[in-house]
Formats: C-alpha cells, structure tokens, sequence
C-alpha cells in the first residue's frame, strides 16, 4: 500500500495535469504530499475517529528495564501513522535504559521486505522475534525483556 500511494500520488498529478494544465498537476501533487503529511502528524488524534482505536500509551513497570537489552531493528515506513508513535516510545525508553535502534525504512526496498517476511509496519525484531503494529511502552519492554532471555 505504501507503494501505491507514492506511485498513485504522481499519476494522478501527471493524469490532471495531461487533461487540465501543468500547473494543475503540480497543485493535486503538492496538496497529495501536504495531506499525507498532516495525516502522520494529526493520526493520534483522529485513530478512535477512523476506527484504529486509541494510541495512548500504557508505561511500563518502574524497573523494567534493568536488564541489559538487545540491539533492536526498526522497520518503518514512509506514509505509516503508527510508525512515528513506536519511534517515539522507543526514544523515551533509550531514556531509561540504554539499548541500541537501528531503523530501516522499507518504502521503497522489496528486498527487505521479502528477506523479513514483513507484511506490515511497524515491526520491532530483536534476535530473531518480531513484535508487529502499534504497541504500547509496556508492550515494547516486555517484548525486549523476552527477546534478552532468548
């Protein structure tokens, strides 16, 4: 879907500006990006609206964190609302406890995606286990905590 939105957007702007002017083209392809844009930006206001439910954040038990934690791999994409949300959690978390992130963004790398098995993002992977979609703080440390004993 990412795909398609990045290679629908230009089309349409090419198919609008073919039928009424250049200039029209460019105006739905500068509208197409603002919009996907303030979409990312305003979807944890709007996520109970479209039916995703709420993206609070539920924090994790003091303390949790202790233990010494796996390096963790990112996959995110481009157009993804939920993806800027995980980013987010992660960076309060590397506040508590230190661990590497590394982020790979998959929108336009097949490669990846096929290699990883991945079907949607965000993905967390940290030794081989994957932790998929939206998850809260206590989420993502639970699932680090079962990846260190791994």
């Amino acid at each position: 879907m990412v795909w398609l939105t990045w290679l629908g957007l230009p089309l349409l702007a090419v198919l609008v500006g073919f039928r009424a002017g250049p200039l029209a083209g460019l105006f739905v392809l500068a509208v197409g990006i603002v919009a996907q844009v303030l979409y990312v930006r305003g979807f944890p206001r709007i996520s109970t609206l479209m039916g995703y439910g709420s993206v609070a954040d539920t924090p994790p038990p003091s303390g949790a964190l202790a233990a010494p934690l796996p390096h963790v791999t990112l996959y995110t994409a481009s157009v993804c609302p939920f993806c800027p949300i995980l980013k987010k959690r992660l960076a309060d978390l590397r506040q508590e406890a230190p661990f590497e992130v590394t982020e790979v963004d998959v929108t336009f790398r097949p490669e990846v995606i096929r290699a990883k098995g991945l079907r949607s993002v965000p993905v967390l992977e940290a030794r081989g286990r994957f932790l998929v979609g939206n998850a809260t703080s206590a989420q993502i440390v639970e699932f680090l905590r079962s990846a260190s004993n791994a």
